[in-house]
Parts: structure tokens; sequence; C-alpha cells
């Protein structure tokens, strides 16, 4: 049951994650129009920097799961498959760690931007625990999803290229 919503989770931010990749096409597209016929908004800029780093955190479980993120294999390579399992559980287990930290911490400056009421302080002047509400969002479900590797003792392979 456990893993089923760990695997819900991880599906859903993922397709956030990507269908805010198609607003952000849609979003360049049309700020270079609108600057192209001289009436530039005002707003493109902020939304499109706090949808990339949005994407960037939601989709950060669903890349963990598919091999995707960065990983150093040269060292657990020389060790064979017994010890590339133990260096893959090492591994998944310091992610895990760093994701529930980083959920921590990421949720209490959330918190204190939000108690503080700061704003970006740009023309759009969005208040900033909107934009910074996807750090501990992303980095709760990668901590899940870490969790789940190390459950089912399971680890994707790297992804090549």
């Amino acid at each position: 049951m456990l893993l089923q919503m760990i695997d819900f989770a991880t599906r859903t931010l993922t397709v956030i994650s990507a269908a805010i990749i198609g607003v952000l096409a849609f979003l360049v597209s049309f700020d270079a129009i609108t600057r192209t016929l001289r009436i530039p908004s005002i707003w493109v800029f902020d939304v499109s920097l706090y949808l990339l780093i949005a994407a960037g955190f939601l989709g950060s479980a669903y890349a963990l799961r598919s091999g995707s993120h960065f990983r150093m294999v040269i060292f657990a390579d020389m060790l064979g498959p017994a010890g590339r399992r133990w260096a893959d559980r090492i591994a998944y287990f310091a992610t895990f760690a760093f994701a529930v930290m980083m959920t921590w911490l990421t949720a209490g400056y959330v918190l204190d931007n939000y108690n503080a009421g700061y704003t970006s302080g740009t023309i759009l002047d969005a208040p900033l625990w909107i934009p910074q509400s996807v750090m501990p969002i992303g980095a709760f479900v990668l901590a899940l999803e870490a969790l789940s590797s190390l459950i089912r003792d399971d680890y994707p392979s790297v992804v090549e290229g």
C-alpha cells in the first residue's frame, strides 16, 4: 500500500512537471511574440523562472526512479555486481537522508517567508512562499521515492548519454 502511494505521488508530480514544461514553452513563445510586437509583458520572466524551478523539483523523484540522476559509477563498477548493489544502497540511503533534511529545511524556509510576508520585489511582486512551496513538496516525494527503492531493494540502471 505504501509503495503504491509513493508510486502515485511520483507519477502525479511527473505529470505536473511535464505540464509545466509545456506551459513554459507557451510562455516563452508568448513573450517572444509580444516583445516583437513591442508590447512586452511584465510577468512572463518571473513566472517562467518560478515554473522552471518547479519543474525541476517536482520531476526529481521521477529522475531518481528512472536512473537519470547524476551518478558516479566508475568505482561501483569495479566492485562487481554485489558491490554495485551495496553502493546503490548506500547512495539511495544518502539520497533519502538528504531529501528528508531538505524537506525539513525548505519547509521551514517557506513558512518563515510566509510569516514574514516576503515578496519577490519585482514588478510582479509575488509572495515568495507560493513558488517556494514546490521545494519541500519535491524534496518530500524524492525522499519517498528513495525509500521506495530501498524497500524494494531495486535500483535502476544508469541512463547513458
